[in-house]
């Protein structure tokens, strides 16, 4: 096979994570125009991505490095965004989100190798897919950020709607 022509099935790939992710957006949209509290419908839209694995018949287990690092990553991120944000407004959750994931890029991506690698001692062979990468991580992502989001409006920390 020619290395220089573009698998086909990765646009299929593409198209699969796209449509999963679009009611990711849509239910985003309705949380803001809606002003629902972020933390809870977040943590529950962590569900669309993991039925977009089971769909797909992928094994969530081969997603977990992936779903940790989208959890510890984001769930990170969304501390200093939300400080940034309540504290700077606009400004403040761009300079806290972009500095917050420089930070828990790292320190998620330490955590899913090390996981990653304690699982294959196991026997269990994580995947490194691309739908069971992006779904594990998508998953992942909105897990963290909705516990993160959930606890600050537990604590009466409640970011402003425009």
């Amino acid at each position: 096979m020619n290395e220089n022509i573009i698998d086909r099935n990765i646009f299929t790939k593409a198209l699969y994570v796209i449509v999963v992710s679009l009611p990711v957006v849509a239910l985003a949209i309705l949380i803001l125009q809606n002003h629902l509290p972020m933390g809870p419908v977040i943590f529950a839209m962590t569900i669309i991505p993991v039925l977009g694995l089971i769909i797909a018949k992928r094994a969530i287990k081969g997603a977990i490095p992936d779903l940790i690092f989208g959890a510890i990553d984001t769930g990170l991120l969304t501390i200093p965004a939300l400080i940034g944000g309540i504290t700077f407004g606009v400004a403040g959750a761009i300079a806290g989100g972009v500095i917050g994931d420089a930070l828990s890029d790292g320190i998620a991506g330490f955590f899913e190798g090390s996981i990653a690698e304690w699982l294959r001692k196991k026997g269990i062979e994580e995947s490194r897919e691309s739908i069971t990468t992006a779904l594990g991580k998508m998953a992942g992502c909105l897990l963290g950020s909705g516990i993160v989001l959930s606890i600050a409006y537990l604590l009466g920390i409640h970011p402003q709607f425009s």
